[in-house]
């Protein structure tokens, strides 16, 4: 079978000890481990010390996790930055789908981590990750999008049920419309979920991975994408604790001065763009 006719699960395939494909599905005793599973969206394998990610692309005009961590890595060169983050082995696209291949950080996952802290070491964290949004913050851009101007991978800025239309111009609307400053755009990860914080309590290391979907977006934005995406929590059954990461960080980014609209953004979302 065709390699793209495949589900992007399934993208990965092994040949031998030494040698892979992107392909058929793994074998049940290979060395390689799948992190995260997605279906036909999207997928992520760890390589002994690599991280392997394959996304299905509908939008050719994306800005590309690659470009993005270049971006990062050419404004703070090696040392200059308080977190680490990836770099880049290899990267690709075929027709439909992008993959990319970048080193592991080393620790655990901060929803990993999470059960087993205490307070102070939670609240640590915390600080950190709103301290890296202030920083990161100061960075700006023209409108919003990603780092080279292509479309920014944001669905909370479009509509639930309206046209999946990420392009510069669109969410540009979209964020006039539910009322946010429009007069600078500041870079901001998007997605920093539980999932995506790499952390060593013992060293106090910090590290962020997934920069799909970081770009240049309102102030507004900054903690109002915390306020309401449920893709941020933690993993559990229970709502209170699950939340708990996302309820601590819009709080301590209030206190940093990032205003929210919460309330008129889900109105606005479940309503097909109107308020």
């Amino acid at each position: 079978m065709h390699r793209e006719s495949r589900p992007v699960n399934q993208s990965l395939q092994q040949i031998d000890e030494n040698s892979w494909l992107f392909g058929d599905p793994l074998p049940a005793e290979s060395h390689i481990q799948k992190l995260y599973d997605a279906g036909g969206v999207s997928a992520v394998w760890r390589i002994g010390d690599a991280i392997c990610k394959a996304r299905k692309y509908p939008d050719p005009n994306m800005t590309l996790e690659h470009v993005t961590l270049d971006y990062l890595h050419n404004k703070c060169p090696l040392g200059q930055l308080n977190f680490t983050i990836p770099n880049v082995i290899h990267h690709t696209r075929s027709e439909d789908r992008y993959f990319i291949i970048q080193s592991r950080l080393p620790g655990e996952t901060l929803a990993e981590a999470w059960p087993s802290m205490d307070e102070g070491m939670k609240e640590y964290y915390v600080s950190r990750v709103a301290g890296i949004c202030r920083d990161l913050a100061a960075w700006t851009g023209g409108s919003v999008c990603g780092v080279d101007g292509r479309n920014l991978s944001d669905l909370y800025l479009t509509p639930l049920h309206g046209i999946e239309d990420m392009s510069p111009q669109n969410l540009l609307g979209n964020c006039a419309e539910l009322g946010m400053d429009c007069s600078s755009f500041l870079f901001y990860h998007c997605d920093l979920g539980p999932g995506n914080i790499i952390v060593g309590p013992a060293e106090r290391s910090l590290g962020i991975v997934d920069w799909e979907m970081a770009g240049f977006v309102p102030r507004e934005w900054i903690r109002t994408k915390v306020c309401v995406s449920s893709g941020l929590d933690l993993p559990g059954d229970d709502d209170d604790l699950r939340q708990d990461w996302r309820r601590r960080l819009q709080r301590r980014l209030g206190q940093d001065g990032f205003p929210e609209i919460a309330d008129q953004w889900m109105v606005w979302f479940r309503n097909d763009g109107n308020q």
